[in-house]
């Protein structure tokens, strides 16, 4: 269920990146239809600052995707397994022909497809405990590798800008951002709060078939910030715009 709410998610993402694709491309067409007569300035200094926007804006948002990883595997160590991953059931090694039965006694055993059989609340259960130390250290590397690439660019951003600013490729950026973490934080804040009450609340009988709250509950975390930063920093163009 929880790869159900990420694969939504993506697919408005997708979505949502085609249609600023082919918005700008007909604004683009339109610009230089009605401009034809005028030169367009793409000399060396705006193709680096469009480099520079577009390297900054893909390390933040992969750095925001492992910001995710490493909250969701953070939280399985202290809030247990269930919160942050899917169990799966295990599935019965057959011997004599008597099928394993959970809770009975018989010549069958329990076994995993993947991961190994562990006891959670009571319950036998399926997982790959390897999946929280991956979540950890590739969380943090993605995370502090493109946070400093994200860092370097936007200081050379800002040592540019102090010279020339190019205005529009500005805004876009500011305004593209703040629509995919403003989109994030929209979708993750109702998810994460129906799955964390339900989690809390209206656990199911068998744990295998809890909806982990962990991955939504670490998106709305990091996407809600972004969000608000986003809006903060559009809001103070368009007022210098009007001044």
């Amino acid at each position: 269920m929880e790869g159900e709410y990420m694969g939504v998610i993506i697919f408005i993402l997708t979505t949502i990146f085609s249609l600023l694709f082919t918005a700008g491309t007909i604004y683009l067409i339109v610009y230089l239809v009605r401009n034809k007569d005028k030169k367009i300035n793409l000399g060396v200094n705006t193709l680096l600052h469009i480099y520079l926007y577009i390297i900054s804006f893909i390390t933040l948002a992969i750095a925001t995707i492992g910001t995710v990883v490493f909250i969701n595997a953070a939280a399985s160590y202290k809030f247990g397994i269930p919160f942050s991953y899917q169990l799966e059931e295990p599935y019965a090694e057959v011997k004599d022909e008597i099928v394993y039965t959970p809770d009975t006694e018989s010549n069958a055993e329990p076994s995993c497809y993947q991961g190994e059989l562990m006891e959670i609340e009571g319950e036998e259960v399926c997982f790959d405990t390897t999946k929280q130390k991956k979540g950890l250290v590739n969380g943090a590397t993605l995370t502090i590798s493109m946070l400093i690439l994200f860092a370097i660019h936007r200081i050379t951003l800002l040592f540019l800008e102090k010279k020339n600013t190019i205005s529009w490729l500005k805004k876009a950026y500011n305004f593209i951002s703040l629509i995919i973490y403003s989109v994030l934080s929209i979708i993750s804040i109702p998810l994460s709060i129906y799955l964390l009450v339900n989690y809390i609340y209206f656990k199911p009988e068998y744990i295998i078939r809890i909806e982990a709250p962990g991955s939504m509950v670490a998106l709305a975390i990091v996407s809600i910030p972004l969000w608000i930063t986003f809006l903060v920093l559009t809001l103070k163009l368009r007022e210098k715009k009007e001044k």
